[in-house]
């Protein structure tokens, strides 16, 4: 993974954006009844109800996720609840399209260099199941995370045959294998590991490096990243997952201008190491708000 990319800053991530998984097969996943599916979803989503019974395409509204969203004069709302306080409130629709084709082609080079977590034949996989909550953007982050996460878990056990989850999203890629290792860890892993891609950059004919995280823009939230020089890079990865894990786990609580712990210098956590962090625009596409943080003596870039 030694390709040289030319930076685009005009392509910007959105404010927010759909979180979808495309567990990815190599042959065509044999159908199952919609039966099935419906309770496989109820056993791991809770109650809910057959919206659109599509066998390629069903989706399920979703009694225990509620989107909430603010009224609009003059407009109607289906299937919805007036909170009287403004705002309506309706049930999360779960889709899934099962069994549709997927073209490893479409993936770029750019996002194959960031392949960190899958070193199979990626351009082997031809059939895909996507998940995705329609609605889910009316919910808490959390929330997203959590109907994402058990999207996922609903499709790998009514399709044992799946080899690896992508998040286009982030661009990340794991094995299913990688996704079940944590089924008994927290939220903030589960979700971090499957939808959240640390990237690492070297920076031409310098010794810099940019190690950044790609995903927490999808429910509006900022990215980490570190500018350095001088440390090892699989400590910085491990580094900024676990500041995303923190940022995630207390409601993405750091300030400009604050101080964090920092990395020793043989890559460890100390609590007398004190980094500044602040909020900024990514020095890596897509262009989005990152908490970029100032690694003190091994720090690249300018700074001020």
């Amino acid at each position: 993974m030694n390709e040289n990319f030319a930076q685009n800053l005009d392509e910007k991530a959105p404010e927010r954006t759909m979180l979808m998984a495309q567990v990815l097969f190599r042959e065509k996943p044999a159908q199952v009844p919609i039966s099935t599916l419906q309770k496989t979803v109820e056993k791991i989503l809770g109650d809910v109800e057959l919206v659109y019974d599509a066998p390629n395409a069903p989706f399920f509204a979703l009694k225990s996720y509620r989107a909430v969203f603010q009224k609009e004069e003059g407009k109607e709302y289906k299937n919805a609840v007036d909170n009287g306080d403004g705002t309506v409130s309706m049930p999360v629709l779960a889709n899934f399209i099962i069994g549709e084709e997927f073209d490893p082609k479409k993936v770029d080079a750019f996002t194959r260099s960031q392949f960190w977590d899958y070193q199979g034949d990626f351009d082997g996989f031809k059939y895909q199941t996507a998940s995705f909550g329609m609605l889910s953007g009316g919910m808490d982050y959390k929330r997203q995370a959590e109907l994402f996460v058990k999207q996922i878990e609903v499709v790998l056990e009514c399709f044992p045959e799946a080899e690896a989850i992508f998040v286009p999203h982030s661009g990340k890629l794991t094995s299913v294998e990688h996704f079940r290792q944590v089924t008994d860890e927290s939220l903030a892993v589960r979700f971090i590991r499957t939808a959240v891609n640390a990237r690492f950059f070297r920076i031409e004919n310098s010794e810099d490096s940019v190690i950044d995280t790609l995903g927490f823009f999808a429910f509006g939230a900022p990215d980490i990243q570190v500018h350095f020089h001088g440390l090892d890079p699989n400590s910085v990865v491990g580094y900024v997952y676990s500041i995303a894990s923190y940022q995630f786990n207390e409601d993405f609580p750091v300030q400009s201008g604050d101080t964090i712990d920092g990395l020793d210098d043989n890559g460890s956590f100390s609590q007398t190491i004190q980094w500044s962090a602040r909020y900024e625009d990514s020095l890596i596409q897509p262009l989005r708000t990152v908490l970029d943080i100032n690694c003190g003596k091994y720090a690249a870039g300018g700074r001020s």
